[in-house]
């Protein structure tokens, strides 16, 4: 009678596994469930718990599994050191020296963390000192800078990497340099130009762009630095929070944001690791780190994330 029953749900049902790391690294499933036809039904006996939702049920079944090693979006392990979720549920690593390291284009990169399921990286060290628009203008659509990491240094990358780049849209929304005194949840908000009764940006410049290669925003290097400075503004940033920041290097940096007061202005992070943007012109030459999302389908093949051996992908 069992084995007519189990013939008729497989029949008739999609099924769901959910594999557990176990201790000894052996893989395992450690719980199914089942949709039958023109229904959804979960049980699982670990949890006791059923679901009508999809979604509720794959959750209920991995929170069942026990013990286990969860993958966020298919990218990091979830055990890693040094990632925590930001305010608006992005994963985020932070901290002095997190094992992020990648190998992308046979350099070392570093994951900034996972948005919208896809993984955002930046090259580890500066590929040199760029104006961010020698006309003198912060309109990044028609900037020296947005043309040559969206062409010349593009098309430098190796194919097998090149193809793992996803088009994304980068926002440009930008402050007052007179609101410099924010936090990193401010700062994520101008990005977004999602803070009422301000100008998101000078007057005819984009809020918006798609690119294949940007800049890290001052959100993420705020981020960085971990929990215990997210209630210091950017614009004043101690050596306890600067030095517990990986995506600072101790030289002046151009951000992905322009000044929104001043047109010939954009955000920087300065030698002392404050965010300025004030006599910021864009046509000073300041270290330019290129800052990319990996495709969706791009998975951690190997590797270990530190610096010596890095992840790999494919």
């Amino acid at each position: 009678m069992m084995k007519e029953k189990f013939k008729k749900v497989f029949k008739n049902s999609i099924f769901i596994f959910v594999l557990g790391v176990l201790v000894s690294g052996v893989v395992g499933v450690c719980a199914v469930t089942y949709f039958p036809s023109g229904d959804v039904t979960y049980d699982n006996s670990a949890s006791g718990l059923q679901s009508t939702d999809v979604q509720g049920a794959i959750d209920e079944l991995y929170n069942a599994c026990e013990p286990k090693k969860e993958i966020i979006m298919g990218f990091i392990p979830a055990d890693s050191e040094g990632i925590y979720k930001d305010s608006f549920d992005n994963i985020r690593y932070y901290g002095a020296n997190p094992n992020n390291y990648i190998s992308f284009n046979n350099e070392l990169w570093r994951i900034i963390g996972v948005f919208d399921g896809q993984a955002k990286i930046i090259r580890k060290e500066s590929i040199g000192y760029r104006a961010w628009a020698s006309n003198g203008k912060n309109n990044w659509n028609n900037s020296d800078l947005k043309s040559y990491l969206n062409g010349a240094y593009y098309n430098s990358i190796d194919e097998p990497f090149k193809n793992m780049i996803s088009k994304e849209t980068f926002f440009l929304g930008g402050v007052p340099y007179n609101q410099s005194s924010l936090l990193s949840y401010n700062f994520y908000l101008f990005e977004r130009g999602k803070i009422a009764g301000y100008q998101v940006t000078t007057s005819g410049n984009p809020t918006s762009i798609e690119q294949y290669i940007g800049l890290m925003y001052p959100s993420d290097y705020g981020y960085a630095a971990g929990e215990s400075c997210l209630s210091t503004t950017l614009n004043y940033f101690p050596n306890s929070c600067k030095n517990s920041d990986y995506l600072f290097i101790g030289r002046n940096e151009w951000t992905q944001m322009p000044d929104t007061m001043y047109s010939n202005s954009a955000v920087y992070i300065s030698t002392t690791g404050q965010l300025l943007s004030a006599n910021s012109s864009v046509g000073s030459t300041y270290s330019v780190r290129p800052t990319l999302y990996l495709s969706s389908d791009v998975q951690i093949t190997g590797g270990a994330g530190t610096e010596s051996n890095p992840y790999t992908l494919s």
